[in-house]
């Protein structure tokens, strides 16, 4: 599918775990460990069908009042614990993120994390001082699927929507993004798949971070991507 064409890219915001980090299993495990130790169990696809909310929205919707805040102080506990030992680099996004920076894209951070946990992440994974805003949870009063992040992180860098795109790994992104009128990418490297986005339609499927990154530098040339026919054509 080739969309029509828009406003060249300006700036590129992304999602951090599952997106630039591998954090996933981690994360997978914290929650894990966390509803078995409050009484609760809970299948892989449960916890996954969570993933992008914030850690207080997530354990609020299965504990409330003290029991909402020892979940998430175990959850803490454990995830902090285990942290630098479990996250790891995703494969290929050091240098995609160069690439995009040395070819002229403003680049940012929005994630439902905790602004010391994303920073630790970040740098832990040689991300550290790439990205010109990191908006954290503490940054807004609603978050994603909301879209109040994503403007947020617009305002911050005074580039307009139709300037923007945002690449995520779920299917909340992709909603977030609709909300704020900005393009978006599906990440598929967490390893996820199309069919993971329901009816969650992102302007592009990006297989690889360096397939994302071909996005980002066509939108940014002016080109739109040939979802299908991985084709390019001038706007």
């Amino acid at each position: 599918m080739i969309r029509k064409a828009r406003r060249p890219l300006r700036a590129a915001l992304f999602d951090l775990d599952g997106t630039l980090i591998d954090s996933t299993e981690l994360i997978v495990e914290s929650y894990s460990h966390t509803y078995r130790a409050h009484g609760r169990i809970m299948t892989r696809e449960q916890i996954e069908a969570d993933l992008g909310l914030p850690l207080y929205d997530t354990l609020a919707r299965y504990f409330h009042g003290d029991d909402l805040k020892a979940a998430t102080a175990t959850y803490l506990d454990f995830n902090l614990a285990r942290h630098d030992d479990d996250v790891r680099n995703m494969a290929g996004v050091v240098d995609i993120v160069r690439r995009l920076r040395a070819g002229g894209l403003r680049l940012g951070v929005v994630t439902s994390k905790l602004r010391d946990t994303a920073r630790r992440g970040l740098a832990l994974c040689r991300l550290d001082g790439m990205f010109e805003h990191v908006v954290a949870k503490e940054d807004t009063s609603r978050h994603k699927p909301d879209c109040e992040p994503l403007i947020y992180a617009l305002a911050l860098m005074q580039v307009d929507a139709a300037e923007t795109a945002y690449v995520g790994d779920s299917p909340l992104d992709v909603e977030a993004a609709d909300g704020a009128g900005v393009r978006s990418i599906a990440a598929l490297w967490r390893p996820t798949t199309e069919d993971a986005f329901g009816t969650r339609e992102p302007d592009a499927f990006a297989q690889t971070p360096a397939e994302a990154a071909d996005i980002l530098e066509a939108w940014r040339d002016g080109l739109e991507w040939g979802r299908d026919a991985g084709s390019l054509r001038g706007a």
